[in-house]
């Protein structure tokens, strides 16, 4: 709704803030460059798919001021720690003596309770001095192939406590004027599966915070301090004011809003998240009030949610200027201790991606209450996601530990002006998959499918993207834990649009890629999660939740493969916009011949009606949708949920219990 662009004369400029408009306009966007150059050299120097690939992980720029330490600029990969960056600068300074830093010192902190993500992200801060004070803290964080704990790879599914999880660090030095901290290395390495990937990826961390510091002490000789600290005063005042001015933009009032996880990895209930969002004037206020009690399992989160659920707000409300504080600055968040967002120590809360993906739709939600036809309907609201890992028993290779990361993702929202995207992570992420070549090259498995999935996306006049089709082989045993939600029900859509498919997963027997490779074949497949009818066939609309399943929750810890087994998930799309028989025919047309819909639930979403010859009769789907519209006034129809009709082979209850 901000087109980010907000204009300050030249006068007015040098008046606030005592310099050149130019220079002012250099500095701020030359802070970004430092970020950038941050982040580009932590990705081109880590050594896991996560920080290589996929980009979770970020840096970021924070200047000292009067409010304590603000984010001046940040170059995200995972957009969300761009969000946080600030709350963990600002633990971090608080805690530490700051008389006892010195230039080069490097400080680790991964404790959620102190602003991070979860214990899996490592967040590496690095003072920058200026005539003996600091005045500038850079920040490189992401996440790690393993922190040692029960459950490889960071996601404790099933656990209770954090002493169940990974190693938690409060503020730690892990270098001293430069030189590697030995105790705090051996400490993690020590306590780690794939130690060769984490001592990796923690000198690129702290490699990107030296070339930051270089870049930026090259910008305070060339310009002072007092030019600089303008800049990133101006660059963050001028984000403020576009933040405040799409706020503004919507109309006052209270938008509540709710949503729920399907379970917490331990009691099979849903777990409910209330939002309200009250906005006056230009400022916002998030109240997480009626949210459910800390949950038993691993998915309530800690401090995070005070700004993580701004990325939806941003997205629609500012979508073009940096972010950095000002986009933090309207925006209060009222968090009841004790609930799910705002969980009490020692609780559990390595599982936060299925609550910030949450989150994340019921600000999109929210929104749509706010701001009518300008809405965007729900990504798939689980990133489906996979650690696998293991000891590699190919020749040549035995004995040597391995780690990765699977992240099929789904499918974003339909929105008032176009279709959703497809086969995209889910927007608080904003990460990538990780490259199929590079993971079978390293780790003993095949990732036989990674494709658009056919039925998935949220039938809408602009449909939801596509979701996802994965499929994975193991050639030596493997340990899997399986991170995902919306398994209850789909991504949600908005202004009558249908809501996306739901997700799945399949254990594969003797994975034979030559007749199992079959999207709709489910022979021989023991259905892991899902919602299914009474032949073993997924069924969102009229099907039972977990029928016939292994797993009654999609948050699953160490299934073991033994070589020749696979897996196969199916994440679902996003929510439709918009009422599908309102879709312009042609539109359909061309979604079916490119295998987003099948013919048959073309017919069944969209009204379509095909002539003997596969041709669509256009009067005859006229006729059809003035039907399904008067039987869906009468309560008799209603959108359907994405899904292929034409699943087939799957197992029923008597042969999976056989």
């Amino acid at each position: 709704m901000s087109d980010s662009t907000q204009i300050i004369s030249a006068v007015d400029a040098h008046e606030k803030y005592g310099f050149d408009l130019v220079d002012l306009e250099t500095l701020r966007y030359g802070l970004i460059e430092v970020a950038r150059d941050m982040h580009e050299t932590l990705m081109r120097g880590g050594f896991s798919p996560i920080v290589r690939d996929v980009r979770d992980c970020t840096a970021a720029v924070h200047v000292r001021t009067d409010a304590g330490w603000e984010m001046a600029a940040s170059w995200e990969g995972c957009v969300q720690h761009a969000f946080v960056s600030q709350h963990i600068a600002n633990f971090v300074m608080d805690e530490w003596d700051e008389a006892t830093l010195k230039p080069g010192d490097v400080i680790m902190v991964n404790d959620p309770w102190r602003g991070a993500v979860h214990c899996s992200d490592i967040n590496l801060l690095m003072p920058v001095f200026w005539h003996g004070r600091v005045q500038f803290l850079l920040h490189t964080t992401s996440h790690v192939a393993d922190m040692g704990g029960p459950i490889p790879g960071g996601f404790a599914n099933g656990t209770q406590t954090c002493f169940e999880e990974q190693l938690k660090f409060p503020p730690t030095l892990m270098y001293a004027e430069g030189v590697p901290v030995r105790p705090t290395f051996n400490y993690i390495l020590e306590n780690n599966r794939v130690p060769h990937l984490v001592l990796g990826d923690i000198r690129a961390l702290s490699g990107a915070l030296q070339v930051g510091a270089r870049q930026l002490t090259d910008v305070l000789d060339r310009y002072g301090i007092d030019r600089v600290t303008a800049g990133a005063a101006y660059g963050m005042d001028m984000t403020e004011a576009a933040m405040r001015a799409g706020i503004a933009g919507m109309p006052d009032g209270d938008y509540r809003v709710s949503d729920f996880l399907d379970d917490d990895s331990i009691d099979p209930v849903p777990v409910e998240i209330v939002m309200t969002v009250k906005v006056r004037g230009d400022s916002m206020e998030i109240d997480y009030s009626g949210t459910s009690r800390q949950p038993n399992g691993n998915v309530g989160t800690a401090w995070i949610e005070s700004t993580r659920a701004i990325i939806g707000a941003k997205f629609i409300l500012d979508p073009s200027s940096p972010v950095n504080s000002g986009t933090l600055r309207p925006v209060e968040a009222i968090m009841p201790p004790g609930s799910a967002v705002c969980v009490l120590p020692p609780s559990s809360c390595s599982n936060h991606v299925d609550t910030g993906s949450r989150i994340v739709n019921l600000m999109t939600q929210a929104m749509a209450l706010a701001i009518g036809d300008q809405a965007i309907a729900c990504d798939s609201g689980t990133a489906g996601m996979m650690n696998i890992g293991g000891i590699d028993t190919r020749t040549g290779r035995e004995g040597t530990p391995w780690a990765t990361f699977s992240l099929p993702g789904g499918g974003w929202g339909g929105t008032w002006k176009s279709d959703g995207l497809s086969l995209c992570l889910v927007s608080m992420g904003n990460c990538r998959s990780s490259v199929q070549e590079h993971v079978e090259r390293e780790n003993p498995v095949v990732v036989w499918e990674h494709e658009m999935m056919t039925d998935t996306a949220g039938a809408g006049e602009h449909r939801g993207g596509s979701g996802s089709l994965y499929t994975v082989e193991a050639l030596a045993p493997t340990v899997v834990t399986i991170t995902g939600d919306r398994i209850r029900a789909g991504a949600p859509g908005v202004r009558g649009g249908g809501a996306g498919m739901p997700f799945y997963g399949w254990l594969l027997h003797d994975l034979d890629p030559a007749v199992a490779m079959d999207s709709l074949d489910y022979t021989g497949a023991e259905p892991l999660f899902g919602i299914f009818d009474d032949d073993g066939r997924p069924d969102p609309d009229h099907g039972e939740f977990g029928k016939g399943a292994k797993y009654q929750t999609g948050k699953i810890s160490q299934i073991v493969l033994a070589p020749g087994q696979g897996l196969r998930l199916i994440v679902g799309g996003g929510g439709g916009w918009g009422d599908p028989l309102k879709r312009e025919i042609d539109a359909v047309i061309d979604d079916v011949e490119d295998g987003v819909y099948s013919a048959e639930f073309a017919e069944r979403a969209y009204g379509l009606v095909f002539g003997a010859d596969g041709a669509v009769d256009r009067d005859g789907t006229a006729r059809r949708r003035g039907e399904l519209d008067r039987a869906r006034a009468a309560g008799e129809w209603k959108v359907p949920t994405a899904c292929s009709p034409n699943f087939r082979g799957s197992r029923t209850d008597k042969e999976v219990s056989a």
